[in-house]
């Protein structure tokens, strides 16, 4: 049912609403890739943080939601160096250490990972937790990542 609109207009409005909605700052990227990461959508929300991330280098938390994203996608390596530069804006991140040693567990670094967990844990993290997922990722893990 076209409602009385000719194709052309209906083009125009959809170029005026993606125009309207396209961020062009590193809150608005964020704000986008957050909404992404809450939807499921871990690839959207990795596009959306690498963007916010060029624009905010020194921002932990862009850092840390970038490695967050890359993590839920399995690029662990990838999650290892956003979650590295998220530690270094912010060295006190618990949650950043955890995501790091599930990263570097599914890498098969489990004496970097032990690191992690212990000072994240001395942070606050819930070691029942961190432990419990540690374990999850290393029954799935491949006998090849083991290093």
């Amino acid at each position: 049912m076209n409602l009385g609109r000719s194709p052309s207009c209906q083009h125009l409005n959809l170029e005026r609403l993606r125009s309207v909605s396209e961020p062009t700052t590193s809150s608005e990227y964020f704000a986008r890739g957050l909404n992404s990461a809450q939807l499921g959508q871990p690839d959207s929300a990795a596009r959306d943080f690498e963007e916010a991330a060029w624009l905010d280098p020194e921002n932990a938390t862009i850092q840390f939601n970038l490695g967050t994203a890359y993590l839920s996608m399995g690029f662990f390596e990838q999650a290892v160096i956003s979650l590295d530069r998220a530690l270094d804006l912010e060295p006190e991140n618990s949650d950043a250490l955890g995501n790091r040693a599930v990263a570097r567990t599914a890498l098969g670094q489990d004496e970097l990972a032990e690191a992690d967990i212990t000072k994240a844990i001395e942070l606050g993290a819930p070691p029942d937790g961190i432990h419990a997922v540690v374990e999850y990722v290393k029954q799935r893990r491949r006998p090849q990542d083991v290093r």
